[in-house]
């Protein structure tokens, strides 16, 4: 009978978090239909873009790129799918997911303190969800700190990254008691090796580490029966290899090399030197830059990392003392392992910052009352006495009634007064009537490129994916969706090839006007945007966008300009660029060997211009920004008649740049301020009798 009723007590306490969970999204979700983000560079489209293909069976690798990893976004599919595939439907499933992991990973962490009783797991579960996600953000908003806990999904679902070692943790806990008793490996460590290839798969910087981390969760749990360990890990090293191989053959149709290719070359070699920012602080380039990663972070998620990690070597060195329980004390180690670990691999492999961090928070908080049991057991003791059923229920009953009422005032709110009246099917939310006029321009477009027979992957190029192409209904030209993403040196020149060739009717630009990032991805890519100038012009623009459509013939550079090329130091050249006119001067210069190569000789230009003079709104590091080390580089430089502009391109780590010259062309400068809006735009251009 007292099991039954432990049982029962759980199955309510599971159904209580449920509800709770499914009322958070509910009203979130309500939330999204009068206040989705229209802003396209902030990863909500990268997410609809991955997931719109999968759920159309397109090939991996080849048809498409996704640079989110592949199960994540494959464990959106069925909300996605159930909303209709809209980009509301995409992104109410990242919040969902966002949510449920977050309550799964209170939940594991409740579980890991041994003090809490199995009975008041849930209830300690949404108290903790309370406090973490509700409470303690207004705390720490009046004492102005950046708080880390969110229900955000934020770029390129981060919070999602770090949930992939509590979804698998209730597989370790029972796979491993299963060994444990039973002594049978094979069936054991071949489950679990299948459940963490589906994870390997989860994305670049949470995969590794998890196996990693399983694997040292094995070796803690089992050091002591060596014969059992070794045959565990085999098996569990083949399941790793099967379920991973399986999927991955599954969504490339069996040809996993472009996509491999994209993953490990094109995405580890570029996206250390591309994204911001650029200081050498902010790069690890050896084993004494690590300490980098601590001072650039926030406070609170710094701490937490800190925590996390001596709490994980202190709960090794217990286990391998016989100090901790096989199971439960591996299982800590193996989330708190995978966790640092998809904390660390992208600032390692790209640039420290303290978002990455924030992924450690919650657990790091929590972890000195997981390795702190005994302490914690006597403390608890007298807590345990006092709490009776009628204060712990009143107790959770208001963080529960909390967390309802403010997610309901927030809706409330948003709903009342948003200026959202029109909904729109194709996005599948609200807009304004002025944005729905924009997206009736685009579909105007898209009947005339029907009548034209121009093919759905021909039509429109965007630097950024945004709410336009959704509204056209295109097929994106580049497997890669958005200029962002095209990395690597030859998906960069075929990025650039469907403008340089003409092969697409239109392109559309994020407006200088809109976002400071325009400059730098500009700058950071002015291959493309060279041959966008020459082939293109602009017609129409909106808030965010710029509409480009085919010129009707080739605008080549209007003037000459003057470059000439000194070496302040070993590892700088100053590039002084002159021009008769005002406008963008196309600088291209070449290097002459030797000079510094290698993931340490990053290249950074820093910029002197008329343009630089204005500061407020640029872009992160501004007026700096990464650029290839290669032989030949293509820079653009803002000139004014009477003024020079000055880029100085520096070796990061200081090492030899070599020698250069430079040649430079002006191109006439571009007014997008002055276009029409989209609607007046478009309708002038299909009148002249376009495209």
């Amino acid at each position: 009978m007292p099991d039954r009723v432990q049982a029962s007590s759980k199955a309510r306490g599971w159904w209580a978090l449920a509800g709770l969970a499914a009322v958070i999204c509910a009203l979130r979700g309500g939330v999204l239909l009068y206040d989705h983000s229209l802003n396209s560079i902030d990863g909500a489209l990268q997410t609809w873009f991955a997931l719109d293909h999968f759920a159309d069976g397109d090939q991996l690798g080849t048809a498409f790129q996704s640079y989110l990893g592949i199960t994540m976004v494959l464990a959106l599919l069925p909300v996605f799918l159930a909303f209709g595939q809209t980009l509301f439907a995409s992104t109410l499933a990242a919040n969902v997911a966002v949510i449920a992991g977050s309550f799964g990973a209170a939940y594991a962490t409740v579980w890991l303190i041994r003090a809490v009783p199995p009975r008041a797991r849930w209830q300690t579960a949404l108290v903790l969800i309370f406090g973490f996600y509700y409470a303690a953000p207004l705390v720490a908003e009046g004492a102005g700190l950046r708080w880390p806990a969110t229900f955000d999904p934020g770029v390129s679902l981060r919070p999602l990254r770090g949930f992939l070692p509590f979804i698998v943790l209730p597989f370790f806990v029972v796979q491993v008691r299963r060994v444990l008793r039973q002594g049978r490996a094979l069936p054991g460590g071949l489950l679990l090796g299948l459940v963490a290839g589906v994870g390997l798969l989860w994305s670049n910087d949470a995969g590794m580490p998890l196996v990693i981390a399983l694997t040292l969760g094995l070796v803690m749990a089992l050091h002591r029966r060596l014969a059992l360990l070794a045959r565990t890990v085999a098996a569990f090293g083949l399941g790793v290899m099967a379920a991973a191989g399986a999927i991955l053959l599954a969504v490339t149709h069996a040809a996993p090399g472009p996509w491999l290719q994209y993953n490990f070359r094109d995405v580890a070699g570029d996206q250390f030197w591309f994204f911001a920012p650029w200081d050498r602080s902010t790069r690890i380039l050896g084993v004494g830059d690590l300490p980098n990663i601590l001072r650039h972070g926030d406070l609170l998620s710094t701490a937490s990392l800190i925590v996390l990690t001596l709490c994980v070597l202190w709960a090794m060195v217990q286990r391998l003392r016989g100090r901790s329980a096989p199971v439960r004390g591996s299982a800590f180690i193996v989330v708190g392992a995978s966790v640092i670990g998809t904390a660390l691999i992208p600032q390692i492999g790209g640039h420290i910052g303290a978002e990455y961090n924030a992924i450690t928070f919650v657990l790091g908080a929590c972890a000195p009352l997981i390795v702190g049991q005994r302490v914690l057991l006597r403390l608890a003791k007298p807590v345990l006495r006092s709490a009776s059923p009628a204060k712990t229920g009143m107790v959770v009953g208001v963080a529960a009634l909390a967390m309802v009422g403010i997610e309901a005032a927030r809706f409330a709110t948003i709903r009342a007064q948003t200026d959202r009246t029109t909904y729109d099917t194709g996005l599948g939310f609200h807009v304004t009537p002025e944005y729905a006029a924009d997206l009736a321009a685009m579909r105007q477009l898209a009947q005339a490129w029907d009548a034209q027979g121009i093919a759905q992957d021909r039509r429109l190029l965007s630097v950024y994916t945004s709410p336009l192409d959704i509204a056209a209904g295109v097929d994106s030209p580049a497997p890669v969706g958005s200029l962002i993403h095209a990395l690597g040196a030859d998906n960069r020149a075929s990025f650039t090839a469907l403008v340089g060739e003409r092969k697409v009717a239109a392109v559309t630009t994020i407006a200088p006007d809109y976002s400071g990032w325009e400059g730098w991805i500009r700058r950071a890519n002015w291959p493309f945007f060279r041959a966008l100038h020459e082939n293109y012009t602009p017609i129409a623009r909106n808030d965010q966008q710029v509409l480009w459509v085919r010129a009707e013939t080739v605008a080549p550079p209007t003037a000459a300009a003057t470059c000439q090329v000194s070496a302040p130091s070993r590892n700088t050249l100053a590039l002084d660029i002159a021009a008769p006119i005002a406008g963008l001067a196309s600088v291209s210069v070449t290097r002459q060997p030797p000079f510094a190569t290698g993931r340490s000789a990053m290249l950074t230009v820093a910029e002197a211009s008329p343009d630089t003079a204005a500061t407020a709104d640029r872009w992160a590091d501004f007026p700096r920004y990464g650029i290839g080390n290669t032989e030949l580089v293509s820079l653009v430089a803002p000139v004014s008649a009477g003024t020079t502009t000055r880029l100085t391109l520096e070796v990061l780590d200081g090492s030899e740049i070599g020698t250069a010259t430079c040649t430079a062309q002006v191109f006439a400068p571009v007014d997008t301020a002055a276009l029409p809006r989209l609607p007046e735009g478009i309708a002038r251009y299909l009148a002249q009798g376009a495209p």
